[in-house]
């Protein structure tokens, strides 16, 4: 979570997002530790939880961007990138699904590739119309 602060106020960051996004983290309270833990743990609020993962995603596509490596129709690889965190995000002309193994019964799925199934299953079409909205760039 820290990252993601950082890497929105940071205009010389890979994974800057734009001067439009600096503020959207700001904390309220002279406490930002306690502040982050309470976004993160609040069960009957979701918003940060959603804004934190919507800010790695298009923090990791920005990085992506900047080294002309279009991933922005691979939701298998920003799935994988989601899961295995900034320091393993290395653009490049192949990248590969991948991240946390997860057993269901006797197979074994990579995280990248649920998000795949997921994303292209129609579940939650119509909540995040996928084909409508795309990143901005």
């Amino acid at each position: 979570a820290m990252q993601v602060e950082e890497n929105l106020k940071t205009a010389s960051s890979v994974f800057y997002m734009g001067k439009e996004y600096e503020n959207i983290l700001n904390f309220r309270t002279s406490d930002p530790t306690t502040e982050r833990v309470n976004r993160l743990v609040d069960y009957q609020n979701h918003y940060y939880s959603y804004v934190y993962t919507g800010c790695i995603l298009h923090q990791t596509k920005k990085q992506w961007d900047r080294a002309k490596y279009d991933i922005s129709n691979r939701p298998e690889i920003l799935f994988t990138l989601f899961n295995v965190g900034f320091l393993q995000s290395n653009p490049g002309p192949n990248p590969e699904c991948g991240g946390s193994h997860i057993t269901v019964g006797d197979k074994v799925y990579t995280f990248g590739a649920i998000g795949f199934d997921f994303y292209y299953s129609g579940e939650l079409a119509k909540e995040f119309p996928y084909w409508e909205r795309r990143f901005k760039s």
